[in-house]
């Protein structure tokens, strides 16, 4: 590692920035984030190789990972944290969150897992839908109108005349306990039943869940329609698809169901209004 002061090039703050954003990722997913005229994969890797170098970017790989071809994960150390900070236009980056940022080495494969997973799919929708705006966790920490336990990303994909569609997005993890399913449903009814999100003056956005197989789907839908139902005066839509349908999205779109109208699969533009 150098302890030399690096001068930061445009492309290096690109990676840097969503490194940050996503917290974890691959090689594959920065370069797709990155868009055309970002270079070849070969300049990525040199790219992540100098940010390597002078200590602002790790990369990890359990030897399990590697005998299964699974391709690196990227983060940030502490430091790669810091250099962002100092740029202008990052202020909200906090010396708590810095700290936070300590907690990268030891966290376990399942959470790495699951952050690359969340760049993997919001890129899927990113490619379909390409205005659309990708907001992690990490972009929300500073907004005061999102609730408590915040979703896995919030998008707003904009329309002709000016609005804007907003959306929940959540991968429910394989195996996730019914009891804390039905918890994350509660806490999101809970903030929209209490009014969290009048500040924003704008209709309540739609909540994805994206299950890992048809069969989860279905159970989803189940605890979902349950869930609502306990909330009969609310206007919230929550809608399902399955991490397969994302992957291998056609082209109209027409993946996600209705929890409480499981007839017809829709498109993303088709969930509000």
């Amino acid at each position: 590692m150098s302890d030399k002061l690096i001068t930061l090039k445009q492309g290096q703050i690109d990676v840097l920035e969503l490194l940050y954003k996503y917290r974890f990722s691959s090689r594959q997913l920065i370069l797709e984030s990155m868009g055309e005229g970002s270079g070849t994969d070969f300049n990525l890797y040199k790219k992540l190789e100098v940010l390597i170098k002078h200590g602002l970017v790790f990369k990890r790989h359990e030897p399990r990972q590697k005998l299964l071809g699974v391709p690196f994960a990227y983060s940030l150390t502490p430091k790669g944290v810091k250099a962002l900070q100092t740029l202008p236009q990052h202020d909200h980056i906090s010396d708590s969150i810095i700290k936070g940022w300590y907690r990268n080495k030891t966290v376990d494969q399942k959470f790495v897992n699951r952050t690359i997973a969340i760049h993997k799919y919001t890129n899927l929708l990113n490619r379909f839908y390409p205005s659309i705006k990708v907001f992690t966790q990490r972009d929300l920490v500073n907004f005061f109108y999102f609730p408590p336990h915040l979703p896995d990303a919030v998008l707003s994909l904009p329309l002709e005349d000016g609005s804007s569609l907003r959306y929940f997005f959540d991968i429910i993890p394989s195996g996730m306990p019914r009891k804390a399913l039905d918890g994350k449903l509660m806490n999101y009814c809970t903030f929209f039943d209490l009014g969290g999100w009048k500040v924003t003056k704008s209709d309540n956005p739609a909540i994805l869940l994206v299950a890992s197989n048809a069969r989860a789907e279905r159970q989803l839908q189940y605890i979902a329609r349950a869930r609502l139902q306990r909330y009969d005066e609310l206007d919230l839509r929550i809608f399902t698809t399955t991490v397969q349908a994302l992957a291998n999205m056609n082209d109209e779109g027409l993946i996600w169901t209705r929890v409480d109208d499981t007839d017809e699969p829709l498109e993303l533009t088709q969930l509000l209004g």
